[in-house]
This record gives structure tokens, C-alpha cells and sequence, in this order.
């Protein structure tokens, strides 16, 4: 009875050894990562691979890959069976969770050994990078609409005003509702009836984006920070503005020192987004003063200053000053993004006597920042105050009312 438990131990042992030699040697497996051509924070989406076997044998085996840091796999790994001279294409999800260079290894293949009894390490394709943009999907989606249709997309109010504008366009018959200034009375003798002048709204303006980079931008709203929501909300208004005709610019802040001096035309957008991809706020305090006085030093033309931050009330009088000192040449608005969590926290049942001390606080930090906020608009400040996920309408639809207004 020893004997054929022996026997069978040896053959056992025979097998896998054949089995490991067998398997021990994978050739003719590639792979090969086909990247999109940029990704958009927080936006899933797909990874294409394309396998290939082109070995006599089928190779069954686990494919996974080197993410980066800044990315989440779904649907990984993958269990592949591949019969010779088989090719196969599949994909795999990832979701954008940090902005910047991306950098992908190899693709990894746990191949297991005709009999199944081993597996081997196998590394496939080559490493690769991408750029993670802030979610630059709206912009897309609003490239084939009119203005028009843009502005009802971003969910703005429009008010109607039919030829108000500051640039003279064309001389037209005049039409029910014209205002009587619109009349040209010198077109209208010669031409025997009733000639408008038509206006538009001026082009070639300068809007300049005063980004905070500091550490309130930190604080989160849902998957996001309140910095990255900002950039949302700055690409996108800014491309409205560039549709208009204006030239965007940028200038960071508290920390990040960075600049785009203000550009416009059909480039004007790609430019933005390559350069604020791969920017991130810090812990620096956001000293506003200092800002606005790099920014007077450096733009000397009259322009549109959106100051992107979170108010509080702890900077009240640098802020308060340094409004001031940007309005006298410069139109300033304040583009405030509003905490989402002390609203919730209001909204939360006290049940306890903690509870009642966190609602009280957070009253009153919302009391003080309101008064800072009057304080602003006391002085003519123009404010979008808003929560993140809303503030590129609140932003957009402050800059319409602006341009449609005259004062720009």
C-alpha cells in the first residue's frame, strides 16, 4: 500500500514539474494600453487593451495594471482566456480623483501553467502617461451651440435687450420697440423711412481671474475641494467669455504664483486648460493685499477682476482692502464659493446639548459672513455667491448681466 502511495506521490511530483516547465516560459502573449486622449477629473471613463496570443497553446490568465495614484480601476482584474493566435479587445473603467501628469507602468498578467497547478509573472506593453484635466466635458458639450443656446444650457436667466450694446454694427429698418437714440435720422431722411442703428456688445475686453491657491480652497464639497470647483467654474465662464470676443487671463495666488497673461480666439481655451491642469492649492495663508498689488503691478489696461475664494469673516478687512484698492482701476467682482456644510449642519436635528452648541456656531459663522458680504456690496462690490456645484452658473450669469449691462 506504501508503494502506490509513492507511486502516485512521484507521478504527482512529474506532473507538476512537466507543468512547471511547461508553463515557465510564456512567449507570444502582448498587450497593449490604448490611453484616451486626455481624462477629466472625476468623469469615468474606459481604458482600452488589445491582447494577442501568438503562442501553440491557450493561455489562460489574470490581467491587472499600474495605475497612478490619482486614478481608481473599476473592474479590475480581468480573467482572460486566450486559444492560440487569438486576439481580443476589452477595457477597463478609471475615474479621475487629482489633476495632473498621470504616469501608467506596465500592463501585469498572473498567467497560469497548462494544468493550472502554477502561475507566472508576466508584464506586458509599455508604460505610458496622460493629463488630468479639470472636468473640461461641459465645455465640450456646449462647443456646437449658440450663445444663446449656451446660456440656457448653464441654466442663466437671459434678459431680453435688442440692440444696446456699446460697438456699432450695421444700420437696419427700424423695428417696433427701438429706442428712439437708435434712430439715425440723417440714414432715415436720405433712405425716406425710419433707419435703426444696431449695437453690439463690446468685444476685446479683458477679464482677469484672481485665483486663491490657499488653504480654504481645501476644504471639500462632495468628491471634490472647493479649489477644484473653482476651476470648473472659472473654464467654464471663461469659454462664454472667449465667445464673446474677450480675452481671458489668470493669476494665481497664496502659494502658487503662477500667470497667463490674458489671451483670446480659438486657442485661447486649450491654452487655459494646459496651463491650470496640473495646479493645486496649498496650506499658505491668502494674504489679498499682496495679490491685488501684483496684480496692479502687472496689468495696467482696465479690465474684469474675478476674484475666485471662500469668504470668511477672519480676513474681512485685508479683503475689504483689497477690493478697494483694485476698484480704483479695475471693475472687482468676488466670486465666493459657500460652504455646503454649515448649511447641513443648520438643517440637522439637535438632540443633544452638543448639538445646539454646532448649530450655534454655525449660525454664527454664517451671520458674520453674510455682514462681510453686505459690507462688499456696500461698496458696490458685484458678488457671486454661491455653493460649488453652482457657482459656474452664478459666475456666468453675473458676467452676462455685466456685459449686457454696458459696464465692462
Amino acid at each position: 500500500m506504501s508503494r502506490a502511495w509513492w507511486l502516485l506521490l512521484a507521478v504527482l511530483l512529474l506532473a507538476a514539474a512537466l507543468d512547471f516547465i511547461t508553463g515557465s516560459s510564456v512567449h507570444g502573449l502582448t498587450g497593449k494600453r490604448t490611453l484616451p486622449g486626455n481624462l477629466a477629473l472625476g468623469v469615468e471613463q474606459p481604458i482600452h487593451l488589445q491582447l494577442h496570443n501568438q503562442s501553440d497553446r491557450s493561455l489562460t490568465f489574470i490581467l491587472s495594471d499600474q495605475l497612478p495614484a490619482q486614478l481608481r480601476g473599476h473592474k479590475l482584474p480581468l480573467h482572460i482566456q486566450l486559444h492560440p493566435d487569438q486576439q481580443l479587445e476589452t477595457h477597463y473603467l478609471v475615474q479621475p480623483i487629482r489633476r495632473g501628469q498621470a504616469e501608467f507602468g506596465q500592463l501585469e498578467a498572473l498567467v497560469s501553467s497548462p494544468w493550472a497547478l502554477w502561475q507566472k509573472y508576466v508584464r506586458l506593453g509599455q508604460p505610458q502617461s496622460a493629463r488630468v484635466y479639470p472636468n473640461f466635458l461641459g465645455i465640450s458639450s456646449l462647443q456646437s451651440l449658440s450663445t444663446e443656446q449656451t446660456l440656457r444650457q448653464l441654466g442663466v436667466i437671459q434678459h431680453q435687450r435688442r440692440g444696446e450694446g456699446l460697438d456699432f454694427r450695421q444700420l437696419r429698418e427700424y423695428r417696433r420697440g427701438d429706442s428712439q437714440r437708435q434712430v439715425d435720422w440723417r440714414a432715415s431722411a436720405r433712405m425716406q423711412k425710419l433707419i435703426s442703428r444696431e449695437y453690439q456688445d463690446e468685444r476685446d475686453q479683458e477679464i482677469i481671474f484672481l485665483l486663491d491657491c490657499g488653504r480654504r480652497m481645501r476644504t471639500h464639497d462632495g468628491d471634490l475641494s472647493h479649489f477644484d470647483h473653482a476651476l470648473n467654474a472659472m473654464l467654464l465662464s471663461a469659454y462664454v467669455a472667449i465667445r464673446q470676443g474677450d480675452a481671458v487671463g489668470l493669476q494665481c495666488f497664496a502659494g502658487n504664483q503662477s500667470r497667463l497673461p490674458p489671451v483670446k480666439g480659438e486657442g485661447a481655451i486649450n491654452l487655459l486648460l494646459n496651463h491650470v491642469y496640473d495646479i493645486h492649492s496649498g496650506t499658505a495663508h491668502s494674504d489679498y493685499s499682496a495679490a491685488a498689488e501684483q496684480l496692479l503691478a502687472r496689468q495696467q489696461r482696465r479690465a474684469l477682476v474675478i476674484l475666485l475664494t471662500n469668504v470668511r469673516d477672519e480676513n474681512s478687512a485685508d479683503l475689504s482692502a483689497a477690493v478697494q484698492q483694485l476698484s480704483r482701476h479695475h471693475l472687482v467682482m468676488v466670486a465666493s464659493l459657500r460652504e455646503g456644510s454649515l448649511d447641513a449642519l443648520l438643517q440637522k436635528p439637535i438632540a443633544n446639548f452638543d448639538d445646539a452648541l454646532m448649530n450655534c456656531a454655525g449660525r454664527d459663522l454664517i451671520q458674520r459672513r453674510e455682514r462681510l458680504l453686505q459690507q462688499l456690496r456696500a461698496r458696490n462690490t458685484i458678488l457671486a455667491d454661491a455653493l460649488p456645484r453652482d457657482m459656474h452658473t452664478s459666475l456666468v450669469e453675473s458676467y452676462w448681466q455685466l456685459k449686457r449691462s454696458g459696464k465692462m
